[in-house]
């Protein structure tokens, strides 16, 4: 039995937990919902092979480019939405994130929804929080941007009006 915090068959459900977050799959795939993708639970525990799943995470256009039945289907069902590529991700990268969702999706058949652990839901504050302060700070820089161009442009007119008064006083 996989859980969460075990490791099975050379996978582990931490480390794929840990790269789930770290690719954002989590933007675009909830785990028993569909979301922008589809619900990873279903995906992974039916009906496609793990090799296959390897193969369409690491490089779902190159199967897509093949016209692979099974690409086709996921890409036309999914309004041909394209799926980012995940080349930097290893097969033992690829199998740790399927133990995750496998362990997720297993949790949630059992006992209902469960409370995401508390390192997802830190990095989503987290990145909120990083988003409001970027977005503050862009106006703060924009508005001394502001404040800098209008003394600038008031230094301008009071030096061509001295320049035009000392012409006229050289004539």
């Amino acid at each position: 039995m996989t859980t969460i915090t075990g490791i099975v068959n050379g996978q582990d459900a931490v480390k794929g937990k840990a790269l789930y977050v770290t690719n954002n799959c989590g933007t675009c795939h909830k785990i028993d919902r569909q979301l922008v993708g589809p619900a990873l639970g279903p995906m992974v525990t039916m009906g496609h092979k793990e090799e296959y799943l390897i193969r369409w995470i690491q490089n779902n256009q190159a199967l897509i480019a093949k016209k692979d039945p099974e690409a086709m289907e996921i890409y036309q069902k999914f309004n041909q939405q394209p799926m980012p590529v995940f080349t930097n991700l290893a097969d033992q990268d690829v199998k740790n994130i399927l133990a995750y969702v496998r362990s997720e999706y297993k949790t949630i058949q059992e006992g209902g929804r469960k409370v995401p652990a508390a390192p997802l839901n830190k990095t989503r504050a987290k990145d909120e929080s990083e988003s409001s302060l970027m977005v503050y700070v862009l106006l703060g820089i924009n508005f001394l941007f502001f404040i800098v161009i209008l003394l600038l442009s008031r230094v301008i007119t009071r030096l061509e009006r001295i320049l035009t008064g000392n012409e006229k006083a050289a004539s």
